[in-house]
């Protein structure tokens, strides 16, 4: 699936939602305590995501062949939340895109089992690209007790993407005499690598199950919480642009099954009878089980080997402003 092709389904779940939300406004009373509220909220996030294949499709020859890692990504996050809470359904839905500001990449090539006999070694500058999410979710709200608490138990769909590049590059390891008896290649001399500008641009996709809270502390102020467990189809494409032996701009694809959690917390605090003041962390951990990472070289041949993990980690600290009807 294209770069266009998924953005357009990702507003037109986005376009659903809001759709959705109109008309359950229109369709119900809505008391003063229920409605829809409207949120936008910017700040710092920071991910990592890492990826190794194996030598054959096994799983061996050897276990780890080569690992890509990025890391310490810092970027800056602007993020639409809306929600519309009635007193038989609840609804709410997102999307946030992020510019990478700054990162490193590392790419590590190994000849034996467990990262040993490492013989290619590359850190390079992650300073570029972007990070897309957008996730719907509905249920149904309850409030046990004297009513300060609401627990809406959640169903939803979810979509991530992480556009990674890989520039100003740096030849730190370099063993020929390693990589050639075994493989038939010869590592980059050590030094800067001119030119290089690969991308990897990645997704998970699929359903999650959760539940939100909600908390009335006082009359202005309301804490929040969630907590989602997500189901997904983890899908990438990667141009490694020196590579002359690659296709491109499809070298080759990553395709999974994964899981992953999402936790979320925070405060909102009103100035008036429409205005609030938010802010919230974001924490998101994902993993995929064993899959298949397909090459696509430039003569046309094509080869398969077991993509053995991916894993991606964030975390973003948030502050914005709410609007109430």
């Amino acid at each position: 699936m294209g770069l266009f092709e998924r953005k357009f389904r990702v507003g037109r779940i986005i376009l659903g939602f809001f759709v959705l939300s109109v008309f359950l406004l229109l369709a119900d009373n809505v008391s003063a305590e229920r409605g829809a509220s409207f949120a936008f909220n910017n700040g710092y996030r920071a991910d990592d995501l890492d990826w190794n294949i194996a030598g054959d499709s096994t799983g061996n020859n050897p276990n780890i062949l080569s690992e890509l890692s990025w890391n310490d990504l810092k970027i800056y996050q602007a993020k639409a939340d809306g929600r519309v809470i009635l007193d038989w359904f609840y609804l709410r839905g997102s999307i946030g895109y992020g510019w990478i500001l700054d990162g490193e990449n590392q790419d590590s090539d190994y000849g034996a089992d467990n990262r040993a006999l490492e013989w290619s070694r590359s850190n390079n500058s992650a300073d570029n690209g972007n990070v897309m999410d957008a996730s719907v979710g509905m249920g149904y709200p309850f409030e046990p007790g004297p009513g300060w608490l609401r627990m809406t138990p959640l169903l939803g769909y979810s979509f991530h993407e992480q556009n990674l590049t890989m520039t100003n590059g740096e030849q730190t390891l370099s063993d020929s005499s390693i990589s050639i008896p075994l493989f038939g290649i010869s590592p980059s001399p050590v030094g800067p690598i001119s030119g290089l500008n690969s991308t990897y641009e990645s997704n998970w996709k699929g359903p999650w199950a959760g539940i939100d809270l909600s908390i009335e502390a006082s009359r202005s102020l309301n804490l929040f919480g969630s907590f989602e467990y997500h189901w997904a189809n983890y899908e990438a494409e990667a141009n490694w642009n020196l590579r002359t032996d690659f296709a491109h701009p499809k070298s080759f694809e990553h395709i999974a099954n994964g899981k992953g959690i999402v936790v979320s917390g925070g405060g909102t605090y009103a100035i008036d009878k429409h205005w609030l003041i938010s802010a919230n962390v974001d924490y998101q951990k994902w993993s995929t089980d064993a899959g298949t990472d397909h090459t696509f070289f430039a003569s046309s041949a094509t080869s398969i080997t077991r993509l053995n993990e991916v894993n991606w980690s964030s975390f973003a600290a948030l502050l914005g402003i709410v609007y109430r009807l």
